[in-house]
């Protein structure tokens, strides 16, 4: 008779890189040995947590926003997003990941996209995470000039004028890369970041200051990645059905 097992891990997670240059994030080598198709879905070992921010952060002054008139007139809806709490202290916008373990496995790639919209001038969702080659469909809802100037470093550089509401363009990245910024060039306080992954085991904190993962067994390097306060890096291990709680903390001082 199986018993799901809980297993709480409560600590605070060690300081592997605090800036969120190219540098402290790279991604290790995985093995050029092929393997079966891993489903997903199937993943019962569920690895959840909160992330915290240790410190009270800077106050974010609202940008300037001008460009156009459009922006100037939805200016009452632009505002930072670099650095976002939840009431109760929860940093949002936050990329989760496991950075190591999935490795012996191949992926199959989603065939649902994912969406990036531009609202009020502001992207939206500001931060997420991708599969290599999974379509990415880029919309601007807005009535005005948008470009969509992505600036990633292992995949080609993407510049898309989209001068009307409505216009979509679908694009793909091929290659895993750790997170780099999508931005405007008509509009500066514009941005976006996306993680690249060639394994489906990554989400964000979103609104929330929470996430989730589901992973087969085995043990992992699991990174949480912040655009501001750089990368924090805990290991785990899983077994079937479990459920472990990973918490992960940031300082606004920049160290542990």
């Amino acid at each position: 008779m199986n018993r799901q097992a809980t297993v709480i891990v409560l600590l605070s997670a060690v300081l592997e890189g605090c800036s969120s240059n190219k540098d402290s994030s790279e991604f290790p080598d995985v093995p050029k040995t092929a393997a079966s198709a891993y489903d997903a879905s199937t993943a019962t070992a569920r690895v959840f947590g909160s992330i915290r921010l240790d410190g009270t952060p800077e106050e974010l002054n609202p940008p300037r926003v001008g460009g156009s008139k459009y922006c100037v007139q939805n200016k009452r809806f632009v505002n930072r997003q670099d650095v976002l709490l939840t009431e109760d202290g929860k940093l949002q916008n936050v990329i989760v990941f496991v950075r190591s373990g999935y490795e012996g496995r191949s992926y199959t790639t989603p065939t649902e996209p994912m969406f990036l919209d531009q609202q009020h001038c502001v992207y939206v969702p500001h931060v997420f995470t991708i599969m290599t080659n999974q379509k990415l469909t880029v919309r601007n809802s807005d009535d005005t000039f948008h470009n969509v100037h992505a600036m990633p470093a292992a995949n080609p550089v993407v510049n898309l004028a989209q001068p009307t509401i409505g216009m979509e363009n679908t694009i793909t990245f091929p290659h895993r890369e750790t997170p780099f910024r999508i931005g405007c060039d008509l509009h500066g306080w514009m941005s976006a970041w996306v993680g690249v992954f060639d394994h489906p085991f990554h989400t964000t904190s979103g609104e929330t200051g929470t996430y989730e993962l589901r992973l087969p067994p085995g043990r992992y390097e699991v990174a949480a990645w912040h655009e501001k306060y750089g990368e924090r890096r805990m290991s785990v291990e899983v077994a079937d059905k479990t459920e472990t709680e990973l918490n992960f903390s940031f300082s606004t001082k920049g160290g542990q």
